[in-house]
């Protein structure tokens, strides 16, 4: 059967802080035995799909086709099961199809949807069972029938809703070009996209932005990476604040040169409590590495993603409850710090309801920089189900920018405190939020 569940038992179950006593080593080794274990098993699911999973997801968003996926395995095959994972979960309560959370255990207790199951060039009509059995602490299952004669392991399954009926696309053996073509008969069949639109506050801010762009270069008012932001927020005449919401009636503003090639997202620190290691200082002083034009101040300024390790040793793992900054070195792997994978998502959500990123050429340096505030992506709407595989494939990130505050450690940074900067790469933009639409200011 699938081995998601067993992931998710052990995260809950498992304690993190590090005990103390004469069975330290015993416990540190099952900890590592465990870890390694889980991060192996896991890699039967998304990560196993046999065609790319960005490619297929930017499809769909292209299509404007909010969807989640699925990849079979050889064992769920064989045994008509899969676990019905958190962005199957999520999407299904955010499209009013189906909600685990409130369905009791049992067969008695299982719902049926009508299902077009697509592969191969056929339309099969089917339907998709939803339930959560008596064993294995009742988690979630989902089995679409009829898929073992369409579908091999590894097979990528795009899952969308039509009114309340699943389609389920074989992704692995459609030509998806043509099936997600607007003027196509099958895509009328299949899908019902809808197309969002400027808000009245959306407008107004947009005809700010394009009177600030017919100015032409506008030298910064502050000198350094955050002058870019803080120059357009005083044009807009935004009062200087470190309010956790949004910028301008509602609407997220995020200013960037065009060089850069991630936007931020916000700074969020990991759950302290629940990681090993136990506030910044002592991460710092673990990993970061003595830097020579820091007077031998220890610092970590480093980017962690899932998809690789970086050249510290340091990267993301992923699990349905947390985000899992690791290291690996010496033949071992061991856990850092971590965050709810929960809260990211609702801290995502609320900050960038509807969001202006803003590309900016930039000009000069320090205290003679210019900025020409060129053109605007304009998103609204978080899509949940997304967020785990931007995060698996390295599309979403974490910068630690951490120092030693030793002695004349103000001599080398203007911050006063950490961040833990989350970004995305702003080719990924299209493919996080639910409506995505460019504008040229000039």
């Amino acid at each position: 059967m699938e081995t998601q569940s067993l992931i998710v038992a052990n995260a809950q179950n498992f304690p993190f802080k590090p005990l103390r006593g004469k069975n330290t080593k015993t416990i540190s080794n099952v900890r590592q035995i465990l870890l390694n274990f889980r991060r192996r098993i896991r890699g039967t699911m998304i990560s196993q799909s046999n065609i790319s999973v960005v490619d297929t997801l930017r499809a769909y968003k292209s299509a404007q086709i909010p969807v989640c996926f699925l990849v079979p395995t050889k064992t769920g095959l064989e045994k008509s099961i899969m676990d019905a994972t958190k962005s199957v979960r999520d999407f299904f309560l955010e499209k009013n199809v189906h909600n685990y959370d409130t369905q009791r255990k049992g067969i008695d207790s299982k719902e049926l949807i009508p299902t077009l199951l697509v592969s191969s060039g056929s339309i099969i009509e089917t339907k998709t069972s939803l339930y959560r059995p008596e064993t294995k602490h009742g988690d979630p299952r989902i089995w679409i029938y009829k898929l073992t004669n369409h579908a091999e392991p590894c097979d990528l399954i795009a899952l969308s809703i039509k009114e309340h009926a699943l389609v389920a696309v074989n992704c692995s053996r459609s030509d998806l070009g043509s099936l997600l073509n607007a003027n196509s008969a099958e895509f009328l069949q299949l899908f019902a996209p809808s197309i969002a639109g400027l808000s009245e506050n959306a407008s107004e801010l947009l005809k700010m932005m394009r009177d600030i762009a017919s100015r032409g270069y506008i030298k910064t008012l502050t000198s350094g990476d955050t002058g870019v932001g803080k120059t357009l927020e005083t044009l807009l005449g935004i009062p200087a604040n470190s309010s956790p919401n949004p910028d301008y009636k509602g609407i997220e503003i995020k200013s960037s040169r065009s060089r850069m090639k991630k936007g931020v997202l916000f700074s969020m620190a990991p759950a302290w409590k629940s990681s090993k290691i136990s506030n910044a200082h002592e991460l710092v002083q673990k990993r970061g590495r003595e830097n020579p034009d820091w007077n031998g101040l220890k610092t970590l300024n480093h980017t962690m993603q899932c998809d690789h390790l970086n050249s510290y040793g340091m990267k993301l793992d992923l699990d349905e409850i947390f985000i899992r900054q690791l290291y690996e070195g010496n033949g071992l792997c061991e856990e850092d710090v971590c965050w709810f994978l929960h809260d990211f998502e609702s801290k995502l959500s609320h900050k960038h309801k509807e969001t202006f990123w803003v590309e900016v050429d930039a000009r000069g340096e320090e205290n003679d920089e210019e900025f020409l505030y060129k053109k605007i992506t304009h998103t609204g709407g978080v899509d949940l189900s997304t967020i785990p595989t931007l995060i698996k494939t390295g599309l979403i990130t974490v910068d630690y920018l951490l120092w030693e505050k030793g002695d004349g450690w103000k001599n080398y940074t203007k911050k006063s405190g950490f961040d833990f900067l989350w970004k995305v790469k702003n080719q990924s933009k299209d493919m996080l939020f639910k409506y995505v639409k460019n504008y040229e200011l000039l």
